[in-house]
């Protein structure tokens, strides 16, 4: 409808301002971005980034392990007899050759008494034979010497006759005779008195095992003994090696430690790894020691080996029986390329890790190695320079537009 009045045309012109006001406001909102979109554009979602460090990594093993005495004996009776003296008990510190207990054997005294007369008994036979040689020797000359002088006077004037030369070989073919059987009984009597000093040897021998000596310095562990016991000589068998013992003494300046390696791991095993030894009851600083030594053998139950480690314990604080836990550091690389066990992910692609390239999540893929301390050895695909994303969980997608935080590891 048309207005011809001035006042309809007044009113028709404001309509159609406020309506192109209108369009032109639309317009403006429309080409401006929304705050939202602004703060996407202008502040893209901040990650955390690390530089990949060199660190020493190492295979463990965490392993339960038994402490033993470096050395162990079982000290047991030759011969039998009453004990006279025990100057030892448990606890006591003993040298090497040290006398911890003597045992009465009156019986071998005896003996040893008529084994020394008999010895000189054959030494005086053996004398007497010596004699008898040279009085062998002394008439075999002299029939000899009368045989060539009856010979020379008979000789083509028959001043002697047959029989009397006869007789005169014969004496001397007997004084020779004479003189085989005194170097005989010579030598009968020189054997009879090796055997008669090799019986005294013996006695003496035994007689020595009265004394009851520490084989080694260390510390007597065990006494089944006292004064006046009756003990008889050694019946330790292979079921059950120490009965009979009188004494157990241990060696503890040093001690052993027992642990076994799983069948896995036991390529990675070798002499001079480093173990940390954690004694039951110590709460302070663990003890530091070495692999001395492996059986070269698995168990077949088990299919573990047997793995030594010689912990010096000077002060001996350490006990033989103690239960411990080690750790054994097998395979070290003390050189190792490393990240966060984190900032390494892992799907059927492979091992990867993030980095941000021209301020976008990127991909790279990665050859990892040990694990070790919360880090993880990159042996391939990665450089020291590239940083990576801390963490794989929790990060934008990939080609995301984001801003890197550099963040700076705990030694």
């Amino acid at each position: 409808m048309y207005f011809t009045s001035r006042t309809g045309i007044k009113v028709l012109v404001v309509v159609v301002g406020v309506g192109a006001a209108a369009i032109v406001a639309d317009w403006r909102l429309a080409a401006s971005p929304s705050p939202a979109n602004s703060a996407k554009v202008d502040n893209p979602p901040r990650v955390e980034v690390v530089r990949p460090r060199r660190a020493t990594v190492a295979q463990r093993l965490q392993t339960n392990a038994t402490l033993a005495a470096l050395e162990e004996a079982d000290l047991f009776a030759k011969v039998s007899g009453y004990l006279s003296d025990v100057r030892v008990d448990i606890g006591d510190h003993v040298k090497v050759g040290q006398v911890l207990a003597v045992i009465d054997v009156p019986e071998l005294k005896q003996q040893l008494a008529e084994a020394e007369a008999q010895l000189e008994s054959k030494k005086s036979s053996l004398e007497s034979a010596r004699s008898q040689v040279d009085h062998a020797k002394a008439n075999l000359f002299l029939q000899t010497a009368l045989a060539k002088d009856r010979d020379q006077l008979g000789e083509g004037r028959n001043f002697i006759s047959s029989q009397t030369l006869d007789q005169v070989h014969a004496n001397a073919d007997i004084a020779r005779a004479d003189l085989g059987v005194a170097e005989a009984n010579r030598a009968l009597a020189a054997n009879e008195i090796d055997v008669a000093a090799a019986t005294v040897e013996r006695i003496k021998a035994l007689l020595a095992y009265t004394q009851i000596v520490a084989p080694f310095d260390g510390v007597v562990a065990r006494r089944f003994v006292n004064r006046g016991d009756l003990v008889q000589a050694a019946t330790a068998t292979r079921a059950t090696p120490s009965a009979g013992s009188l004494f157990t003494v241990q060696r503890i300046d040093t001690l052993r430690v027992f642990c076994d390696v799983p069948e896995n791991d036991v390529p990675h095993l070798h002499v001079g790894d480093p173990a940390i030894v954690k004694p039951s009851g110590f709460d302070g600083e663990p003890f530091i020691g070495k692999v001395t030594r492996f059986s070269q053998r698995l168990d077949p139950e088990t299919r573990n080996m047997r793995t030594e480690i010689d912990l010096p314990n000077p002060g001996e604080r350490l006990y033989p029986g103690t239960y411990a836990v080690v750790s054994l550091e097998m395979n070290r690389r003390p050189d190792a390329l490393t990240v966060p066990a984190a900032a390494v992910g892992s799907d059927s692609d492979g091992n990867f890790v993030y980095t941000i390239n021209d301020n976008r999540i990127t991909r790279l893929a990665v050859k990892t190695g040990l694990a070790d301390n919360g880090r993880i050895e990159v042996i391939a695909g990665l450089s020291q320079e590239t940083p990576v994303v801390a963490s794989t969980k929790g990060a934008p997608p990939l080609r995301t537009a984001v801003q890197r935080q550099m963040v700076r590891e705990n030694s």
